[in-house]
């Protein structure tokens, strides 16, 4: 399915709600990043009475090593092909203005040496960022939740 024809139903997590997220699990999102060694695994929370899987993972423009590393809060979806972010989480990466419909964007993503494409999230999710299948593949990452605890690890096999 090509993107321009991919729609996913996200009305319970927005802009406001990865800020609230990033103040209460102390990751502010947008904030300043760094890439850490080893890249993974990654904690995150089943956030919500629909257990949304949010974790915070570092980015930057792929082979760009003078742009902004920022912690970016992202919906982990297995029911995403694609690997998308927000207009202000490109812009808080790219710089203002520099953000139109329709384009895409490589970055690392929690590994600086990784290259994943990025959409520009719309329609139904334009106010969330999602890590997607392409993603999780590429990085070759599986999870662990804990149910009893509320959380999750993104490990690397």
């Amino acid at each position: 399915m090509p993107y321009n024809e991919f729609d996913i139903q996200i009305a319970d997590i927005t802009e406001t709600k990865l800020e609230e997220i990033g103040l209460a699990e102390e990751v502010g999102h947008l904030s300043p990043g760094t890439f850490d060694n080893p890249a993974f695994p990654v904690h995150g929370i089943l956030h919500g009475l629909n257990l949304r899987l949010m974790v915070p993972l570092t980015f930057q423009r792929f082979r760009k090593p003078d742009s902004p590393i920022l912690n970016v809060w992202c919906l982990v979806s297995t029911a995403s092909p694609f690997t998308c972010l927000t207009v202000k989480t490109m812009e808080a990466l790219l710089g203002a203005g520099n953000v139109v419909d329709g384009m895409f964007c490589s970055f690392s993503i929690q590994d600086q040496n990784s290259r994943i494409e990025c959409e520009v999230s719309n329609g139904n999710f334009e106010n969330v960022n999602i890590l997607g299948m392409d993603a999780m593949c590429q990085l070759k990452l599986n999870l662990n939740i804990n149910w009893d605890r509320n959380s999750f690890e993104l490990i690397r096999n």
